[in-house]
């Protein structure tokens, strides 16, 4: 067991050690420990443990992530990381945290480099619904005008297909779907589906084929957008023999 004496000393090892790493030797006792002081021993401390390699910037997230780059933001957005600190306009994220991330996505056999262009595909396919419905709504704001008093009667009603048109057209697309073996060229994720085609591959597949296949995936998405608005429910397809596909 230790002595008073030992402990003693101790402390006042550790306490000049801070003072050191602080660069607050020749300030009074009483300052040495300030706020200011304990800050900037914080910051010394996190630059030795970046040295040490437990922790990692943005650019080394590839290595634990296939075929992501500049993915910080996403993963702090997307899966509420906040095991990092921010330093200038880098952010060090904890290399433990980030390894545990890494394997636990790869439990659920989600690719997330392929995760991120779904999020993508789908925030891209809400702005255009949401610039119609703007479009629209600001037509209808337009300001009033004369109108001669002869013009009456003239009216008609919004057009709303019946669910099950929505759901004979899905079960369209998924034959079609099925019988033109699409799912070598789709991926589809619940109600999204997007083109598998890949930067540099996709120079190599017939136009006919990728102009099929993006309109297959135009129409679904729509329809299952469609089926969602009028049902308030949507409808999971898991596409059949496609075994590079996964849900989320």
């Amino acid at each position: 067991m230790k002595t008073q004496e030992q402990i003693l000393r101790e402390l006042s090892e550790i306490r000049e050690a801070i003072v050191r790493i602080a660069g607050t030797p020749a300030l009074p006792p009483e300052e040495q420990f300030a706020e200011a002081s304990l800050d900037k021993v914080a910051l010394e401390l996190k630059k030795l443990s970046i040295k040490r390699g437990e922790w990692i910037d943005d650019r080394d997230l590839s290595r634990y992530f296939k075929g992501v780059y500049n993915g910080g933001r996403f993963i702090r957005e997307a899966f509420g990381f906040n095991d990092f600190f921010k330093k200038g306009k880098s952010y060090y994220y904890r290399k433990s945290s980030i390894i545990r991330l890494s394997q636990e996505l790869k439990s659920r056999n989600v690719d997330l480099a392929r995760y991120m262009e779904l999020k993508e595909s789908e925030a891209k396919f809400q702005e255009k619904v949401s610039a119609v419905a703007a479009a629209n709504k600001k037509q209808k704001k337009k300001p009033p005008f004369q109108l001669p008093d002869s013009l009456k009667d003239i009216a008609t009603e919004d057009f709303h297909p019946a669910v099950e048109i929505v759901e004979a057209e899905l079960s369209k697309l998924r034959g079609q779907f099925t019988e033109e073996n699409f799912s070598k060229y789709i991926d589809v994720y619940g109600g999204h589906a997007m083109m598998k085609f890949r930067y540099p591959f996709s120079g190599f597949a017939e136009k006919e084929i990728k102009s099929k296949c993006r309109r297959w995936c135009e129409q679904y998405n729509m329809a299952c957008d469609a089926l969602s608005k009028l049902s308030g429910k949507g409808k999971k397809f898991t596409p059949p023999e496609d075994p590079n596909a996964y849900e989320l």
